[in-house]
């Protein structure tokens, strides 16, 4: 089930499906290791969102949140 990053509830599960932008902002969370096929869970919905994966967290925007299509097991 797909679902933009913004929409998935606090402590799920999900793999990046897909990055619906190619701005600066996108290449810098990319640059994080948020890309397609990286698992990640959601720890904290919200403005920032906070995501973990690869052992770290990073903010994620409300504006960016909504142009990560994530698919969840």
């Amino acid at each position: 089930m797909n679902a933009h990053l913004n929409e998935v509830p606090s402590g799920t599960h999900a793999i990046v499906h897909r990055i619906e932008a190619a701005d600066d902002a996108m290449h810098k969370l990319m640059a994080m290791g948020l890309c397609v096929g990286r698992e990640i869970e959601v720890v904290r919905q919200g403005n920032p969102l906070i995501v973990q994966m690869l052992g770290a967290r990073i903010g994620v925007s409300g504006r960016l949140a909504r142009r990560v299509v994530v698919t969840r097991p």
